[in-house]
This record gives structure tokens, C-alpha cells and sequence, in this order.
């Protein structure tokens, strides 16, 4: 196959890939096979299931410790299809303080923090006419008591449905 980019013959390669187009610098997809340009180095991955993916995304943002950086908040609220003001309403603060959030202009609350990821879980469970497990809200509470080094969210997009986190320095050591 030919290279989108520059039209050089590429070679299927397995390996660990950076998905920054879901925006966000801190998920890899591992075992993933990817198109590499022999000429222009271009990576392509080849992911399927997305929808799923992504859904498992927004869970491991969800549910990770420590504060959410702007684009994680961004990323939950696309998730869930809202506009920002949309999503401003429900967490009860100005527009323009949550484009700041998103934007990585003004770090989140702890409190507006929790109650995104709250929020996310149950606007999700409403929408699939399911109530939230408790576990979910006893998780969430949790991240409250913990501090920990920026950490990266792995998925196998093979089995999506399962997620690790690892330190943000070690996966881009093992990128592509």
C-alpha cells in the first residue's frame, strides 16, 4: 500500500501507538498495527471498534488519579456530545471559566473535577437507561486521596473493554 502522505511504500508493523487524535497526549494503544512509511516515516494505525475505544477512554480518564488536565475535561464533555455551554450549565460555572479549563489556562477545582467525572458516569448511565454501580461512585471518591505522577492510559484496542495506566515517560520511550 502507498503512503497517504507522500505516496512511499509502507510496511505493516505491530507495536505501540500514541493516539493523539483523540486529543489527548497521554493514551497509547498497544499491540496496534500501523502502516510506517519506509519513506517519510508516516505512521498510520489501524484501529477498530472506535466508538467502543473511545468509550473506554473516557472510563480510564474518568476514573484515573489525580487532577484532570483541561484537554481530559474537553475530552469527557465531546464524549458525551455536549456543547460547552451545555456542560457549563450542568457544572454550574461560567462559559468562559470552562473554556479556560479546557483551554490549560486555569487549573480545575478538586470539586469541579470530581463532579465532571461524576456527571460523565451518569449522564452515561442515563443514556443507556442503566443506573450507575456504586463502585463507580466509591472509585471516583477515592481519587480525592490520592496523588500520583502524570500517568498515561494503555488500551489494547483488541480488548478495549480493559485499560492500565503507566507512567507518561515510560510510554513515550516505547512509541513509535
Amino acid at each position: 500500500m502507498k503512503c497517504e502522505r507522500c505516496g512511499g511504500a509502507t510496511t505493516l508493523k505491530r507495536g505501540v501507538y500514541q493516539y493523539v487524535e483523540s486529543g489527548l497526549d497521554n493514551v497509547y494503544l498497544k499491540n496496534v498495527e500501523m502502516r510506517v512509511c519506509e519513506s517519510c516515516k508516516a505512521v498510520t494505525p489501524r484501529i477498530g471498534r472506535i466508538n467502543e475505544l473511545h468509550a473506554v477512554i473516557g472510563r480510564a480518564i474518568a476514573l484515573k488519579s489525580g487532577h484532570l488536565s483541561g484537554a481530559e475535561a474537553r475530552y469527557l464533555r465531546k464524549h458525551l456530545g455536549l456543547k460547552g455551554r451545555e456542560w457549563a450549565s450542568l457544572l454550574h460555572v461560567d462559559v468562559a471559566t470552562l473554556s479556560r479549563w479546557e483551554g490549560q489556562q486555569q487549573d480545575i477545582g478538586s470539586q469541579s473535577d470530581l463532579l465532571m467525572r461524576a456527571l460523565y458516569f451518569m449522564a452515561l448511565a442515563e443514556r443507556q437507561g442503566r443506573q450507575l454501580p456504586d463502585r463507580i461512585m466509591e472509585r471516583i471518591m477515592a481519587i480525592a486521596q490520592r496523588e500520583e505522577d502524570e500517568l498515561a492510559v494503555v488500551i489494547n484496542p483488541e480488548n478495549p473493554p480493559s485499560y492500565l495506566y503507566r507512567p507518561q515517560s515510560e510510554m513515550m520511550a516505547a512509541t513509535f
